[in-house]
């Protein structure tokens, strides 16, 4: 992969970021229900990007893939958790018990949203890193 290449995947996080950005202040105008559905289809896009990712992690074989494959299972793991606390709080109907899970879900999206700054910050380290040592390959070769 070529240092255009490794740049071009990179931008992509920035597109997604902005386009995530843009969901969440249209959702900022939606009803319950609204949101309902518009957090049905975010789980869904979530899981399916999870699983392309595990799934590239499987046919990886060297060490530092592992080492991602057991971060990315062990995010999965927390995910999956969180998701079915979530789905078991939506049956509570006391509004007392609501605003706690509230308050839960927001320090979760958090949370997530901290956990994806670092991650950008490490693709970013990943990236360079790849570039210098294509570098020194090609240097050590000429």
């Amino acid at each position: 992969m070529t240092n255009n290449e490794l740049s071009t995947q990179f931008e992509k996080i920035s597109d997604q970021a902005k386009a995530a950005t843009q969901n969440l202040r249209d959702a900022g105008q939606r009803t319950r229900d609204q949101l309902a559905a518009d957090a049905a289809r975010a789980r869904d896009k979530a899981t399916a990007a999870a699983e392309q990712v595990k799934a590239k992690a499987n046919d990886a074989r060297d060490n530092a893939s592992s080492h991602w494959q057991e971060v990315r299972d062990k995010w999965q793991a927390h995910v999956a958790k969180v998701r079915a606390n979530v789905e078991e709080k939506k049956e509570k109907h006391d509004a007392k018990e609501a605003d706690k899970d509230a308050n839960l879900a927001l320090s979760y999206a958090l949370d997530a949203i901290d956990f994806a700054a670092a991650a950008v910050d490490e693709a970013e380290y990943a990236a360079i890193d790849a570039m210098y040592a294509r570098a020194e390959a090609d240097a050590l070769r000429a």
